[in-house]
């Protein structure tokens, strides 16, 4: 799981930039990939069109970039790829933020200068079952049980139509040899740039709160293709995102967080335990606000961790990380500037986040 930071406000901007090699963000961005070699990667914040697919960006990046050695590191290959539907930039109908004007970002589905900008993609070297993906992209807010929506922020017509997941929310079954494991991916809304109304921190409260939902298979849910529930009773599944949230730190409300990490179908080792995702050069970061939260643990260089990748319960971990160089390891510079600051010009203001798991046979 690894938020890049590839968005630009301009569309169509990432596929030129993608459209030859040469772009050292980017190429710090693959070295790190390269290294880590995950078998199946969430990319945050890559730019792809709104209503699904890839508009060559992904294919750029893939060709130019992933297949090429980076910064001494081997070149890897991703044949399956998923670029889902987003609500990011997708114009509203109605006035959602209440200026009188029909205007992005204010009043997109999801945050966004275009449709398409913020989105998330999926690489995997293994089969992905697009057609068995199932989605939530559209549910509304307002008809999501014991929604926190605020009351009076959203006028009549446009609790009509906003929708809980500021991207989407999918399931995509992806086949590794004769077994199956489910990615439950979403990217929620960061829980800040509000008012008193407390919107954005809201959402992101109901957003983790539909991840849980639907890892409990909840009867009252419907996907977008009209089906009922979510993961069946013994999926094998695994969470990945940018969570926007943690669980001691930040300005999100913290029950969501702390009831997904602490599900007892996702495997405690991993989301609170012993084998929680942890690196060596987190420890001498210095955020610009104190924090109370384990510094081994951050994968964002504002002293938090909000980027998760949680198998569930029925799957054996073998080993997991974050990948934050220690000061005196060489692979540090591909998160730092010239002057060795961690700085998200350098690459990404995250980190990319593993965890190896064993299939048993």
């Amino acid at each position: 799981m690894f938020n890049v930071s590839m968005s630009s406000p301009v569309p169509g901007q990432i596929f030129q930039q993608t459209s030859a090699p040469g772009n050292e963000r980017f190429s710090r961005l693959a070295a790190i990939i390269q290294h880590v070699r995950p078998d199946v990667l969430m990319l945050c914040e890559f730019d792809h069109p709104g209503e699904g697919g890839d508009d060559g960006s992904v294919e750029n990046f893939c060709r130019h970039y992933l297949a090429s050695p980076q910064h001494q590191q081997q070149p890897i290959s991703y044949p399956y790829r998923y670029c889902p539907p987003t609500n990011t930039g997708l114009m509203s109908e109605y006035d959602l933020d209440g200026d009188g004007e029909l205007t992005l970002p204010a009043d997109g589905l999801g945050f966004g200068e275009h449709h398409g900008h913020f989105g998330f993609v999926i690489l995997s070297r293994y089969p992905v079952r697009e057609s068995q993906v199932r989605s939530w992209q559209q549910l509304l807010w307002r008809d999501f049980p014991n929604h926190c929506m605020p009351e009076n922020y959203y006028s009549q017509q446009a609790k009509q139509v906003v929708r809980l997941s500021s991207k989407n929310h999918v399931v995509v079954p992806v086949e590794i040899g004769d077994q199956l494991i489910h990615l439950l991916c979403c990217h929620p809304t960061p829980p800040v740039f509000d008012g008193a109304e407390k919107r954005n921190a809201r959402r992101n409260h109901d957003e983790l709160r539909l991840l849980t939902e639907i890892i409990d298979n909840a009867s009252h849910l419907r996907a977008d293709d009209g089906l009922r529930g979510g993961l069946a009773l013994n999926d094998r599944f695994v969470v990945m995102g940018d969570l926007n949230a943690d669980m001691t730190d930040g300005d999100g409300m913290k029950s969501a967080i702390r009831n997904l990490l602490l599900h007892p179908k996702i495997n405690r080792s991993a989301s609170a335990g012993r084998m929680t995702p942890k690196s060596f050069g987190g420890r001498f970061h210095l955020p610009w606000q104190q924090r109370q939260g384990r510094a081994t643990e951050w994968t964002h260089i504002s002293g938090l961790r909000l980027d998760y990748v949680l198998p569930s319960a029925n799957l054996d971990i073998l080993q997991t990380g974050v990948f934050w160089p220690d000061k005196k390891d060489p692979l540090r510079s591909l998160i730092t500037d010239e002057k060795g600051r961690c700085r998200p010009q350098a690459g990404s203001d995250h980190r990319l986040v593993w965890v190896d798991i064993a299939l048993k046979a």
